[in-house]
């Protein structure tokens, strides 16, 4: 395992120095300004009096609650790899077909039913961006 961070460090300064010369996170503050003035968003944390603390409670929760939902969900993906991969071979095709395999239904299957999920996941986003804005403009009290 140590001799892949001779490789994989390098490569991420050396990504992260090539996005700030090209200026790719120039129009983040933009995004997020564009996300947090949707109009179902507009009129979170509108309290003078606890906008900011709300606002902070937000992202706390965001931060600790996503890479939770991204592990659970990584978890899942690598179960249903598992579960196929045991199918395939026992149909005497090779296991490693499984995970393009879930990949490409996965893709399929987001793309289909992504009126269902995107506007929620919009809604969400809004939400920590709003939070964000908030939270970031207003000094303490």
């Amino acid at each position: 395992m140590r001799a892949y961070w001779r490789w994989w460090l390098p490569a991420v300064i050396l990504g992260s120095v090539l996005a700030t010369y090209l200026s790719l996170g120039a129009r983040m503050g933009e995004r997020i300004d564009w996300l947090a003035s949707q109009p179902d968003v507009a009129t979170i944390f509108q309290n003078p009096v606890t906008a900011r603390s709300d606002a902070l409670t937000t992202l706390i929760a965001f931060a600790v609650l996503t890479p939770i939902a991204l592990f659970v969900a990584i978890v899942v993906v690598l179960m249903v790899v598992a579960g196929i991969s045991t199918l395939l071979v026992s149909i005497h095709l090779p296991a490693w077909l499984s995970a393009p395999l879930v990949a490409v239904i996965s893709i399929v299957t987001l793309y289909r039913a992504s009126e269902a999920w995107l506007p929620a996941w919009l809604y969400g986003m809004g939400v920590v961006a709003r939070a964000y804005v908030v939270y970031s403009s207003t000094g303490p009290a």
